[in-house]
């Protein structure tokens, strides 16, 4: 599945130099020699070349979005299943146990199955009920996002933060509702959810992402120098990480574009 989102990405990007390739062919027809290298050097001197390299650019940082929500997909699915499986196990051991002692009398439920059985659909009410968690709202809410449903998504997100506080899921919670949010271009909370992050959850493993992010949110607000602040930060406090490197990036970027 990573692969297919990838690939299809990256097709896009090909399309779109292609096209970009189709005009510019198109505009030298039926041109003289003279005409088309005076032509080529106008396209040179212009924006064009920059917008197309913004473009590009965008484009892979797109790709880099996407890859990271399909590695969280997998990292949620195969905690899921791990979690299922020592429920099963669990429950298989209480009962021998039971029928071990001669307790045949007392009715025990049956045991969850683990994945991929035929009867796994019966799993999902079992973890629910005991899901102080919200392990089933915050994959959910996940769901939404990585199907591109930002706005259900955003919803269920804050939604999840009212009824699980204290979940052990509340940190990546805030930082996929800031993703959410920075992907439909609402720069604004992004920011908010990304800095409540960082102060709220002052140990999170999503820190460096969101410090990162608020670079990247102070860079499409044009707010240059606090974008440059918040970027330098990222490097100095997560050397030879690859948030330093795509932070180290986005400043060269700047450099180049004159902010």
């Amino acid at each position: 599945m990573k692969n297919e989102i990838i690939k299809t990405s990256l097709l896009a990007c090909g399309l779109l130099a292609s096209a970009n390739v189709l005009a510019v062919d198109s505009s030298l027809a039926g041109l003289s020699d003279k005409q088309r290298v005076e032509r080529l050097e106008r396209l040179m001197s212009s924006d064009v070349l920059r917008e197309q390299t913004q473009t590009m650019q965008s484009m892979r940082e797109e790709i880099a979005s996407l890859r990271e929500l399909v590695e969280q997909q997998e990292y949620e699915l195969e905690s899921m299943k791990q979690r299922q499986r020592n429920l099963y196990l669990d429950m298989d051991r209480r009962i021998n146990n039971a029928e071990a002692g001669g307790r045949n009398s007392v009715r025990v439920a049956a045991p969850v199955p683990p994945p991929n059985t035929s009867s796994s659909k019966t799993v999902a009410p079992v973890v629910i009920a005991g899901d102080t968690d919200g392990q089933a709202a915050y994959s959910e809410a996940f769901a939404l996002l990585k199907e591109g449903q930002y706005g259900q998504s955003i919803s269920a997100f804050e939604k999840f933060k009212v009824n699980y506080p204290n979940s052990k899921y509340a940190d990546n919670a805030q930082y996929w509702l800031g993703e959410a949010n920075y992907v439909s271009r609402d720069y604004k909370r992004a920011l908010a959810d990304f800095q409540q992050l960082i102060s709220q959850y002052p140990e999170s493993s999503k820190n460096p992402g969101a410090r990162l992010k608020i670079g990247y949110v102070y860079f499409e607000l044009k707010n240059w120098s606090a974008s440059r602040e918040a970027l330098q930060q990222v490097i100095t406090l997560y050397p030879d990480t690859t948030v330093a490197k795509k932070a180290n990036e986005r400043l060269q970027r700047m450099k180049r574009e004159g902010h």
